[in-house]
Formats: structure tokens, sequence, C-alpha cells
């Protein structure tokens, strides 16, 4: 398996699993397909729960929604981190907009605590395009239109790779980096959205919520540890958090999960002080 760039691990996080060719031919590897990892088309699932607050993500995901989020993103957590840094460096360094771009997404009820909270549980995925019924079953969905302004980062594909590098190319998909600030306002649905969409129960969208974004914070004004001493509790916890993780997917609800919690805290902080050295740049000695 060939070492993967920063566009590489874009792509894997939009569903594409494969590699491309000496040649320059996309192909899924026997490689790729064999590791439990890379092979995950459905990355983004398990990358991003592990990003929102507590474990109500996880359950909504896996208890209601009927999906399996994998463990062997957190007990090899150094190549998660990996994506989670390349992937911000891709928007900061190649995609701030220039002129106000609206962008929507079908998203699920459950995720509305993070909105409401202030800020992007984890990177969102929205698309330039209409409201797409391909991404509607979840358990109640909502609608979302964002305003990206000037200054904020985020990852336009359709910029950044061909129809022919990325599978998914005609989605128009934009992608906004976690812990990114918002206001949030909810708006009417109109006829056409109540009948366009239907959740995983055959049930139209529930609400209809209007987000603007802020400029990415500083976030080392408030967060006291090191990335040194997060990123080695991070690294220490792995192993148990991804047996907790194993448990959710067999169905123990009845379990503590308050150190699984805990781990993912300690890894928002860790990638919080990462994301911030990047936009505002590397803290010195005496500052």
């Amino acid at each position: 398996m060939r070492k993967k760039n920063e566009i590489d691990l874009l792509r894997f996080y939009g569903g594409d699993i494969r590699e491309k060719t000496e040649e320059g031919i996309m192909i899924v590897s026997g490689d790729v397909m064999a590791d439990e990892l890379w092979g995950d088309a459905e990355a983004y699932r398990t990358l991003n729960a592990l990003l929102f607050d507590g474990y109500e993500n996880e359950k909504e995901r896996i208890y209601k929604e009927g999906h399996r989020l994998n463990p062997a993103f957190i007990e090899r957590i150094e190549e998660p981190l990996k994506i989670y840094r390349d992937v911000f460096s891709l928007m900061c360094r190649k995609n701030r907009v220039e002129e106000p771009v609206r962008v929507k997404r079908v998203d699920r009820k459950a995720s509305l605590y993070a909105y409401e909270n202030g800020y992007t549980g984890s990177f969102v995925s929205c698309t330039k395009g209409n409201y797409q019924d391909d991404f509607s079953n979840k358990n109640q969905v909502i609608l979302l239109e964002v305003d990206i302004l000037p200054g904020i980062p985020y990852a336009d594909f359709q910029k950044i790779v061909t129809s022919s590098e990325y599978s998914n190319y005609d989605e128009k998909e934009i992608l906004l980096p976690p812990f990114l600030p918002l206001e949030i306002k909810q708006v009417s649905l109109n006829k056409k959205e109540t009948k366009m969409l239907r959740d995983m129960n055959g049930n139209a969208p529930v609400g209809k919520y209007f987000l603007k974004l802020g400029k990415f914070p500083d976030y080392r004004q408030e967060i006291r540890a090191s990335k040194e001493e997060l990123k080695e509790r991070v690294q220490k916890g792995s192993m148990l958090a991804a047996s907790e993780l194993q448990k959710m997917n067999n169905g123990q609800w009845e379990e503590d999960y308050s150190k699984y919690v805990g781990w993912k805290q300690d890894l928002h902080a860790y990638l919080k002080l990462v994301y911030s050295d990047m936009c505002y740049g590397e803290k010195t000695d005496g500052q």
C-alpha cells in the first residue's frame, strides 16, 4: 500500500478507497481491501462520531440506524490523527472562500445538540447542489442551509480532485471543519421540501435550519494542557476506548462509558490545538 498524501486522505474521507497506479489508473488494491482501516469505504461514519461530544452520536448511528463503527480507527489512532490533520491542512491552504457560498445538507435531528452548542461537532459534508435523498437514510432528518463566508476554511472536492480521481465527484461536495463556531436559526420548510425527502422510517424532514459560520477560534487561549500531554493521553487510552466502542457495536448500552467520553475529550482538545497552530502559527517559547 503506497503512502497517502493529503488529497488521498480527503478522497478516503469522502468514501473513495481507490489508489492511483503509476499509470494514473484508479484501482482498489488487494492490500487496501485486506486492511481493516483503509478498506473501510464508510470511514467517515467513525471519523465523525469520534469528534462529537459524549456518545449519543454513536448510539444514534449504531442502535437507531443499524451501522457499526470501526474500532480500528481508535486502535490505530496515529493514522486517523494524520487524516484529521491533513484534511484540515488542505482546507486552510487551498480553499478559503473569496465570495460567500451557500451550501445544503441533510442531517439527523440528533446532531442538533452540537449545532445548538454553537459549533460544528465534526467534519460537515454539504453540497453546492440540491438536497440529496441519498443522504436521508437517517433517523429523523433535518435540512440545513449554510453560508460560508470569506476566511472560513473548507474543502471543495471539485476544485481539488477530478471526476476520474474521485468516485463521488457528482455530489458537488463541500467539506467544513469540526470545532467551527456558528449561529443557528430555525426557518420554515416549504411544501416542496416536505415532500422531496424521506428519512429511514419514511417520514418527512422534521425541521430546517440556517447556519452562519464564524472564524476558526484560537483554542490555545482556553486549553491549558499541552499538545504533547494530550496526545500522550490519547495514545495511552486508545485500546480501552476501542474496546468500549466495540461494546457499543455489540449493543451493551447499559455500560458506563465515562472513560470513553473522557478519551474523546482529550482527542478533541488535542485536535483543537493542532488546528489552532495551523490557523495562527506554531507558538514558540516566550509567546
